[in-house]
């Protein structure tokens, strides 16, 4: 199981493109990922969940991925955070 945390800058929060990005992405792959925000978790695969989180701007939420290709599905989603929400 690996776990990393992202601090969201984008001002729009966790809005629809980068959660259809996150959501494709995860579903590529055979590992569980898990967003966790404030304590409470979403299914990460599922990009209406990670809208309705209310994420925004300067939050930190925690990604993790358990599973037999969970280091190229943390890398992956890394990619993503680092393109689309963090800076």
């Amino acid at each position: 199981m690996k776990s990393q945390s992202f601090v969201i800058t984008d001002t729009q929060g966790l809005h629809a493109r980068p959660c259809s990005s996150i959501a494709a992405a995860v579903r590529n792959f055979d590992s569980d990922v898990i967003m966790t925000y404030q304590g409470t978790d979403f299914d990460a695969s599922n990009p209406i969940a990670l809208m309705t989180a209310g994420v925004v701007c300067n939050d930190e939420i925690i990604l993790t991925v358990s599973g037999n290709d969970e280091d190229k599905a943390m890398e992956t989603l890394t990619d993503i955070m680092k393109k689309e929400l963090t800076k």
